[in-house]
């Protein structure tokens, strides 16, 4: 019982660092930048890091009773934010301003993934993952880009530099499919690592006495 209420503790503070992080960048982005509410959902990273807080706060209240559809939400919030974060580190920082939060900026592109992935290979889960889901951690970021492709076609507007339909569609469509290819890389390791950690141990029950 102890070991589950601390790991739940854990959830909710590394999802409740995450909120704050993610709330403060939004404020500042909001406040002192260029972006609007109307464009906050064409950016990936809020909502990779809201799936991260999903994620967290659900394998919280969930403890023990941990279903498959739990650790697929896990393992594929893990995916977005690890990618999110080597997306952002090696294609847009060189081109983005000094950040007005630069520790919040760090937390949701980098610091969230960790937390969120350290979760899913270090605490794990009490079955196996199925890989007959890795195929659904592509759903969001269809979505999302089903999304920004009515954005793009009706007012012209994407978010990141590599999406602009300047660029011309064979490069964009090279870029996005080299990012898909990233995230199911990034997903079946994770899936592989929880496979091969070790399940944890059910709280011992309590010791009767017999009078």
């Amino acid at each position: 019982m102890l070991r589950s209420i601390l790991t739940a503790m854990a959830r909710l503070a590394g999802a409740t660092v995450i909120a704050i992080a993610l709330g403060a960048q939004a404020w500042a982005d909001l406040t002192h930048g260029t972006f609007t509410w109307a464009q906050l959902p064409g950016y990936f990273t809020p909502l990779a890091n809201l799936a991260g807080i999903l994620a967290l706060v659900v394998a919280a209240f969930a403890g023990r009773h941990d279903p498959a559809w739990v650790q697929t939400l896990r393992v594929n919030a893990a995916t977005y934010l690890v990618v999110v974060g080597a997306v952002y580190w090696l294609l847009l920082a060189p081109h983005a301003g000094h950040p007005y939060f630069p520790w919040a900026n760090a937390v949701i592109h980098g610091g969230a993934g960790l937390i969120v992935a350290a979760d899913w290979v270090l605490i794990g889960g009490r079955r196996r993952p199925r890989w007959r889901d890795v195929w659904s951690v592509l759903i969001m970021p269809a979505l999302w880009l089903g999304y920004l492709f009515v954005r793009a076609t009706t007012d012209g507007w994407v978010p990141y530099p590599f999406l602009d339909p300047a660029l011309g569609f064979a490069t964009v469509a090279t870029t996005v499919s080299v990012i898909v290819l990233i995230g199911l890389a990034v997903s079946a390791a994770l899936r592989a690592l929880g496979a091969v950690a070790p399940l944890p141990s059910r709280d011992p029950a309590p010791a009767t006495h017999r009078g």
